[in-house]
C-alpha cells in the first residue's frame, strides 16, 4: 500500500528510536513556503510528550520533499546526541536506490567533487573547487535503455548531493526539476533504502524500505 503523506508509516519503533519511511511529496519541515503539513508536524502528533520538542521532535537527518524512504528519529536526548554525533563522524551507512539518465559506466566508482550553495539560487548547490568535501560510491544494478539502475551510498552528507554529484557527471537523476531535465515522472527517482549503523548498547541496526510504488512501476514500464 503506497504510504499517505498524513500518516506515518512507521518501520521500527522503541523507546528510543523511531524509524519512518518518508513518501515523496512529505515536507521534512517548515520552510518558507506556503504551510503544508510537515513530517515535523507528524512526529508532533505521534510524540506529543516527547523531550526533544525543540529540537524537531528528534529528527536527525533529513530527505528532500521529492525523495521517499527512511529517516531516523531519536525519542531520547542520549540517543538524539548519540546518533547525530554517528552522523558527524560518518559511521552512519546510507544506501540509495537511483535511475539515472543514459549509461553511467564503469559499473562501480566513487564520485568525489566538493559542493557548496550557489551564490545567487541559494536554494540550490553547485560543484565548486572552493567547496565541501562530497564523496558519493555507487554500483549498478542494471540498464535500460537510455537508463542506468543504481545504488548510491554517500559517505557525506551535503544537500542536494547524490542529486548534483550525477546531474554534474552528465547523468541527472531522473525527475530531477531543477538538476535534471523535464521526465514523465511526477518526482525524482531517489529513495533512501538502507540505513545500517551500531546503536547505543553496541548492536548493529539495519533497515530498509522498499522501493515505492510509483517507481517499481516506472521501471515494470522501462522493462517492456
Amino acid at each position: 500500500m503506497e504510504s499517505s503523506i498524513n500518516k506515518l508509516e512507521i518501520i521500527f519503533e522503541n523507546y528510543e528510536l523511531l524509524v519512518i519511511n518518508k513518501p515523496a511529496g512529505l515536507v521534512v519541515h517548515e520552510g518558507s513556503g506556503p504551510a503544508v503539513t510537515t513530517l515535523v508536524d507528524l512526529l508532533a502528533h505521534h510524540l506529543p510528550k516527547s523531550p526533544l520538542k525543540t529540537e524537531h521532535y528528534g529528527l536527525v537527518h533529513r530527505l528532500d520533499k521529492d525523495t521517499s524512504g527512511i529517516v531516523l528519529v531519536a525519542k531520547t536526548k542520549d540517543n538524539f546526541t548519540y546518533l547525530r554525533t554517528l552522523f558527524r563522524q560518518r559511521e552512519i551507512h546510507k544506501e540509495y536506490l537511483v535511475l539515472v539518465h543514459g549509461h553511467l559506466t564503469p559499473k562501480r566508482g566513487i564520485i568525489k567533487i566538493p559542493l557548496s550553495r550557489d551564490l545567487v539560487k541559494r536554494t540550490q548547490v553547485v560543484p565548486r573547487a572552493s567547496g565541501k568535501i562530497s564523496e558519493t560510491g555507487y554500483e549498478v544494478i542494471g540498464y535500460y535503455r537510455g537508463f542506468t539502475y543504481l545504488r548510491a551510498q554517500p559517505t557525506t552528507g551535503r544537500t542536494h548531493q547524490i542529486r548534483v554529484h550525477f546531474s554534474s557527471l552528465g547523468y541527472p537523476v531522473v525527475g530531477d526539476k531543477t538538476y535534471g531535465k523535464p521526465d514523465s515522472l511526477a518526482r525524482q527517482f531517489l529513495h533512501s533504502h538502507k540505513i545500517s549503523f551500531v546503536d547505543l548498547l553496541g548492536k548493529r541496526q539495519t533497515f530498509i524500505a522498499p522501493l515505492p510504488d510509483d517507481l517499481t512501476q516506472f521501471l515494470d514500464d522501462l522493462s517492456r
